[in-house]
């Protein structure tokens, strides 16, 4: 039987991963003066990598949904467990919105060049800076406290 607590720490990387190479892509886009929405090869990939950690972001949430509930059941301090949930939900709904209208952009050939492009980047920069703090807390559970990894100590 799959063991679906420890799904959990394997799929949590691929948000991070993707959505941090999606905004260097962005920006690698932007320095070469491109447009965001542009039906070009990197900016398609930087959109690409945006949809996928907005799609795992979901699922990771989903999963640290069962991680949460199993580390509370096992006695591990609520408090941070829900600094780290709260973030977790915050960024997964940034990814989401943040894919949603770059895809609509796209869509609809919104030029995402020039000023609006680097105000889209500076948008991105915000979701980069949301999962790093999110990664953190999360981090801060499994090494500093051991959650879902360590026994449980009063």
């Amino acid at each position: 039987m799959i063991d679906l607590v420890h799904i959990h720490p394997m799929l949590v990387h691929f948000p991070i991963v993707l959505f941090l190479l999606g905004a260097a892509l962005e920006l690698l886009v932007m320095i070469r003066g491109g447009d965001l929405a542009a039906r070009q090869c990197l900016a398609n990939g930087a959109l690409a990598l945006m949809v996928l950690a907005a799609v795992a972001a979901g699922v990771a949430a989903f999963f640290g949904d069962i991680a949460f509930d199993h580390a509370v059941a096992l006695g591990f301090p609520k408090a941070p467990l829900e600094r780290h949930a709260g973030f977790g939900y915050t960024t997964m709904w940034f990814f989401i919105a943040y894919a949603a209208l770059y895809l609509l952009a796209w869509w609809r050939r919104f030029p995402l060049a020039g000023g609006r492009g680097w105000l889209w980047f500076v948008v991105g920069l915000a979701g980069v800076a949301l999962v790093l703090v999110t990664a953190y807390f999360g981090g801060d559970l499994v090494y500093r406290i051991g959650v879902n990894v360590s026994p449980v100590t009063p």
